[in-house]
């Protein structure tokens, strides 16, 4: 009655996904795929759409070749050149159950042509998933992030055709 017996969901609040990767590149070659403010941001070598929002220089729309009808927006929560970086990532209309997204990239140089790279993503899901429901998101979730630091590492040491290459793959 008073909802005392009600289930709670075993987790409460975001998620978190962390993964750590050596890249054979410099930290400013890393860094400058994942700025979302860089001409030579990963997504925009992809072909991918990415504009900055008039009047917010921390925002950007990115709209995917593959979902031509949904934009993700990116905010730049923290940026520190060539180490590390934040991004928030709403998307529009919602897909699934993910509601929030909150993507940090650390870069630590190691000499002149290498970095280790941690990529930790805070994921936050709607609200009164089942933990079947929940399960899935985490599974599904955990694999994007994966693919996303692998993506990551194919295109800093081999470029954006091997990176369309390995999507290919994917998708066949």
């Amino acid at each position: 009655m008073f909802g005392f017996n009600r289930k709670k969901p075993a987790i409460e609040g975001p998620i978190e996904f962390s993964l750590e990767a050596e890249i054979g590149r410099p930290a400013s070659e890393v860094y400058r795929l994942i700025d979302v403010a860089d001409p030579g941001f990963r997504q925009v070598l992809l072909g991918h759409s990415v504009a900055p929002v008039v009047g917010d220089d921390n925002c950007f729309d990115m709209v995917l070749n593959e979902m031509p009808d949904v934009t993700f927006h990116l905010r730049v929560v923290e940026a520190v050149r060539n180490r590390r970086l934040q991004l928030e990532c709403t998307i529009s209309p919602t897909v699934g159950n993910l509601r929030k997204s909150v993507e940090t990239h650390i870069i630590e140089p190691r000499g002149d042509d290498a970095c280790h790279i941690t990529l930790v993503t805070e994921a936050t899901f709607s609200d009164g998933l089942s933990d079947g429901e929940l399960a899935e998101e985490i599974a599904m979730m955990s694999a994007a992030v994966h693919n996303d630091l692998i993506k990551l590492a194919i295109h800093a040491e081999d470029g954006t055709d091997a990176v369309l290459r390995f999507e290919e793959e994917q998708w066949s």
